[in-house]
């Protein structure tokens, strides 16, 4: 079932894909790592290591329940490093943390800048000869656009030529130019690129079904070099495959009571791009306008949101359960008569509750979404 896309907005977003060609596992070499007698220095030495299930430590609840589920769990022994609620682009590992790693036969993490201050730690670990797996290296990835994210879009863009070509008219801009060129134009280029950089392609990998499915080969073969029991993968990945197929199905059937003029989106920060692009949305602003909560909201432009909310009738503003909704309340607020909705973006629910998986997580997101968007229409 496919659903045309609103009409394109060009406020705060702009997307183009980026093929992101996919990468081989980077298993750094493990040859110094501690093998299974060492870590169980009780163990009979009749013991069969082979047997024991490799211990797997994953950096999110998101990508750990993925995991589980292609390795089975009794197939492998798996640890989550952040904690169920903790905001990815904000956690800080402890020593502890990195003791687990070390000591880990893989570590599987979504890589893409998501794990901020995760960086340096799995930098580590990986050169100390444990085995990384990034989620990212085997997904097509979007390509933020920090520019457009801070409102500058088409429409400015076409003012500034205008201003452009009138200079040239005016016979400065020789001068003018060179006078940049010597000044200040490598250091702009030169933050900018680091900026981009640091934006770079859209860590939210897991909000596209179709996308993780595609990767579970690759995540299952990682298992697998870590020590899963292969026959135990293999089934595991089909079953799971086709569950993910399913949840796809159903996603866009909830979506599909949404009219197509009402799939505009407000969320806290920029995490719902792969989810509109596969289920027909437009993400017209943001309350960070980054793609990380690690970002700060900007006055000038919320105020600017409130204006583009109250003029399009946008009835929702969605918020996240891992950060405080202070400003998307205020935004709410400025904006007229507008609910702030929390979803489910990185983190699962607590185990027991709606969204403790990321199946569920994505389910329970969508309807959220079809409910606030409906309401009132």
């Amino acid at each position: 079932m496919n659903f045309e896309a609103t009409s394109h907005r060009r406020f705060f977003h702009r997307r183009r894909w980026k093929a992101v060609p996919a990468a081989a596992v980077l298993f750094v070499a493990a040859c110094t790592g501690t093998s299974a007698d060492e870590a169980n220095p009780d163990a009979g030495a009749g013991a069969d290591s082979a047997s024991e299930a490799p211990s797997v430590v994953v950096t999110t609840g998101i990508w750990a329940d993925v995991a589980g589920n292609v390795g089975c769990d009794d197939s492998v022994s798996i640890t989550t490093v952040i904690p169920p609620g903790g905001d990815p682009h904000t956690f800080e590992p402890s020593l502890r943390d990195r003791e687990t790693m070390d000591d880990a036969d893989l570590v599987i993490a979504n890589g893409l800048g998501l794990e901020e201050s995760l960086h340096d730690t799995l930098e580590a670990v990986a050169e100390a000869g444990t085995p990384i797996f990034e989620l990212g290296d085997h997904i097509e990835t979007i390509e933020f656009d920090i520019a457009a994210a801070h409102g500058h879009g088409e429409a400015e863009d076409d003012g500034h030529d205008d201003e452009d070509e009138a200079d040239e008219g005016e016979g400065h801009d020789e001068d003018e130019d060179e006078g940049e060129d010597d000044g200040h134009d490598e250091d702009e280029d030169e933050g900018e690129d680091d900026h981009h950089e640091e934006g770079g392609a859209d860590p939210h990998i897991w909000f596209d079904l179709q996308k993780v499915a595609n990767a579970l080969p690759a995540l299952a073969d990682a298992l697998v070099g870590a020590g899963a029991d292969a026959d135990l993968v293999r089934g595991c990945l089909e079953s799971y495959r086709q569950a993910m197929v399913d949840a796809d199905a159903q996603m866009l059937e909830i979506i599909s009571a949404i009219p197509g003029e009402r799939r505009i989106l407000v969320t806290n920060h920029d995490s719902l791009g792969y989810f509109a692009d596969r289920y027909g949305f437009e993400v017209i602003g943001t309350v960070i306008p980054a793609n990380t909560t690690a970002a700060e909201a900007n006055p000038a432009e919320l105020a600017e949101l409130a204006e583009i909310i109250e003029h399009e009738g946008v009835p929702a503003v969605f918020s996240e359960t891992t950060s405080a909704d202070d400003d998307a309340q205020a935004l709410a607020t400025a904006a007229g008569n507008v609910e702030v909705v929390p979803l489910l973006t990185g983190s699962l629910a607590p185990a027991g509750e709606t969204g403790d998986t990321l199946i569920g997580l994505l389910l329970h997101n969508a309807q959220a979404i079809s409910d606030a968007l409906n309401a009132g229409g």
